[in-house]
């Protein structure tokens, strides 16, 4: 039996993801459109851009520092099986397949050597300002994560049907893994909204890790299916401001034996 329905006005519950001392400093990035501001741009709209110029600062701050990305299944990997990951790793992700991250993200990724992780909203896929199946394909054949964003991006607490919450989430995963041709693992969270239903689901359908957008950088075994991230926009604090503060709360809140991030 699944977990009772979260209220509708109830806030996601605390992430299980960085409980205990015991896991990996992972900062996991979390862009979404990728583009310059334009004047037909509404606020919540710019609250979701960050330009190419910043992103630009931010991946030649992370090459100059030597960090090296990694997919959320390496992060999986690691927390479950003890598998190595680098030095100073990170996993950089993108939602919603904007069509501006193809063609002003991808172009930085390749300049500055880094991979990342691009989160498909299948029914947007092919719309106006959307990428295409092609150039998901192609960014597959690259070495980029492609993981799934559910099928039409609604808040999946608020979804009163196990069945309709079942299709957003593990029928959006086939439509993808029909198009690519191999496993899809890592979910997304619309919104960064869950419960433990929906988890319940996800990891029923055999996701290894699901993101939220609860703000930390510490993850363990027990919260791959609600790991913490760090929005980037325009309108967030710089890059290293963010990482120096969330790394150094990881480092003491793992030296009291509590690793939670604190909510926004």
């Amino acid at each position: 039996m699944l977990p009772p329905r979260t209220p509708a006005r109830q806030l996601p519950p605390m992430p299980r993801d960085g409980e205990g001392n015991t896991g990996a400093v992972v900062p996991i990035l979390i862009y979404h459109s990728i583009r310059p501001y334009v004047p037909t741009d509404t606020k919540g709209a710019r609250r979701w851009i960050a330009t190419p110029e910043t992103l630009e600062s931010e991946l030649s701050y992370l090459r100059t520092n030597g960090y090296s990305s990694v997919t959320f299944d390496a992060l999986a990997s690691h927390l479950q099986n003890g598998a190595p990951l680098p030095a100073r790793p990170i996993i950089i992700s993108f939602d919603d397949d904007w069509q501006s991250q193809y063609v002003n993200a991808v172009p930085l990724l390749r300049k500055y050597g880094f991979t990342a992780t691009f989160f498909v909203w299948v029914r947007a896929v092919g719309r106006e300002h959307h990428m295409t199946w092609d150039e998901i394909r192609e960014l597959d054949a690259e070495g980029m994560e492609i993981g799934c964003h559910t099928l039409t991006h609604l808040i999946l607490p608020k979804l009163r049907s196990d069945d309709t919450l079942r299709r957003e989430i593990v029928a959006a995963r086939n439509m993808i893994e029909a198009h690519i041709g191999h496993p899809v693992t890592s979910l997304a969270y619309p919104f960064g909204q869950y419960d433990e239903r929906v988890v319940a689901i996800a990891r029923e359908a055999g996701f290894t890790s699901a993101r939220s957008t609860w703000p930390g950088v510490f993850h363990t075994r027990d919260g791959l299916l609600s790991l913490t991230g760090l929005i980037r926009t325009e309108r967030t604090e710089s890059l290293v401001d963010t990482l120096s503060k969330h790394i150094a709360q990881a480092e003491r809140s793992t030296m009291s034996g509590s690793g939670l991030a604190e909510p926004r």
